[in-house]
């Protein structure tokens, strides 16, 4: 049988920094990310460390916590990376962003971003890929714009890696294929003792509250991430309430931008572009200055609160105001904190924030019924489970049911 060893740098047992080594007749890393704001400082931000050369590497999606720590690997490699068009696009965003700052700390320099993006190769959805004799497909996860599961071929043995995916339909997006026959599933479980609740009840209680807020006379800011989410919220908040002012802050500008010019890596482009087109991006203090000067939606990063505009328009909104949340904040975050305690940390102080909160699940991650479907149709011989908070739980519950199933920690190597 030919080889299959499967080797976890990040993501095991834990959410973030995900990354991954398939070697088959070659070796492809599987994404290479970052996890942010944790309290143990650099040893727990950075993937473990490869030892040799690659023959290819392939990025599922641009979210941070896969794609943060890919420019680091051109610091020493000079292979090809593999990812869709606006994959690509979004990182030339997010990498110098994160550069600048992290300052001294960043693990990476411009001259080592601009390797990167040389090494890029495009890869759309259902297009395949040979490195060495192992074929790659990238398939629609379902996610955010150009999120891709990952496909590889070689031999008789059929591998898939998932990433993040969702299955349920949204506003951006259509959800996931479950890719069938797999022989081993590499699966995501950020939610697998989680359901998210339906999503057309979800939009009618927000409409109920933002219209409550509106005709208070307050603001409604939604603490985004630029990725995803910002876009999402334009396009449920546009949907909802066709005349309230909507103002979009942040480099979520720029991403929203990247959605209208790849349309044809969403559901529904020429809807997203009419609702793109009645909102405000923020471009210079009077537009900042008329979002809390009237009743109005604000759309900002950081979404956890960790920096971005959203921390001026917390600080400066009218009263009857309120802070909706729209997906995770990762404990020590402003987001988190808010929720908790009711503070932030601005400039080093710690602020008390009296503005009232409510969360609502709107993840673009799958849930729990969605992690079980999948499984059951794909229906692997071997799982390998990543990407999740108490991971042996859900590995004796699968076991239970009759699969091979792995958790493997950071560092461990599997024998496929």
């Amino acid at each position: 049988m030919e080889k299959m060893r499967l080797q976890c740098l990040g993501a095991g047992r834990e959410v973030g920094r995900s990354c991954f080594v398939l070697e088959t007749d070659m070796k492809v890393m599987l994404d290479c990310g970052l996890k942010i704001y944790q309290p143990g400082g650099k040893k727990d931000m950075f993937p473990e460390q490869y030892q040799g050369p690659l023959d290819g590497m392939i990025l599922s999606h641009a979210h941070f916590d896969h794609s943060g720590f890919l420019p680091e690997l051109f610091t020493h490699e000079r292979t090809n990376w593999y990812g869709t068009p606006p994959t690509a696009e979004i990182t030339n965003l997010l990498w110098p962003d994160s550069m600048k700052i992290m300052g001294e700390e960043s693990p990476y320099s411009e001259a080592d971003i601009a390797r990167a993006q040389k090494k890029f190769v495009p890869v759309k959805y259902g297009q395949t890929v040979h490195v060495g004799k192992t074929e790659f497909t990238l398939h629609d996860a379902g996610h955010i714009l150009g999120a891709a599961m990952v496909e590889a071929e070689w031999g008789k043995r059929r591998f898939v890696y998932t990433a993040d995916f969702k299955i349920g339909e949204t506003k951006m997006h259509k959800g996931a294929e479950p890719i069938k026959d797999a022989e081993v599933l590499l699966i995501e479980t950020t939610y697998h003792s989680r359901e998210h609740p339906p999503r057309g009840p979800l939009e009618k209680k927000l409409k109920t509250e933002i219209e409550e807020i509106i005709g208070n006379g307050g603001n409604v800011l939604f603490p985004a991430f630029a990725v995803g989410r910002t876009q999402e919220l334009i396009s449920i908040v546009r949907s909802l309430m066709p005349d309230v002012p909507i103002f979009v802050d942040g480099m979520g500008k720029d991403v929203s931008k990247l959605y209208r010019k790849y349309g044809g890596y969403i559901s529904d482009p020429k809807g997203f572009e009419n609702a793109a087109d009645t909102v405000v991006f923020a471009g210079d203090r009077r537009d900042k200055a008329d979002a809390t000067s009237m009743p109005s939606v604000i759309i900002s990063t950081a979404g956890m609160l960790q920096g971005g505009p959203a921390l001026s328009y917390l600080l400066n909104m009218l009263p009857g105001s309120k802070m909706i949340f729209t997906g995770y904040n990762v404990e020590g975050t402003n987001g988190w904190r808010v929720m908790n305690e009711n503070k932030i940390i601005l400039d080093g102080n710690l602020l008390e924030v009296d503005l009232p909160w409510s969360y609502y699940d709107f993840s673009a991650h799958a849930g729990r019924s969605d992690l079980l479907e999948y499984i059951k149709k794909a229906s692997p011989e071997k799982i390998v489970l990543n990407h999740g908070d108490r991971i042996p739980e859900f590995q004796n519950e699968l076991q239970a049911k009759g699969f091979e199933v792995y958790a493997p920690k950071n560092g461990d190597v599997l024998d496929l």
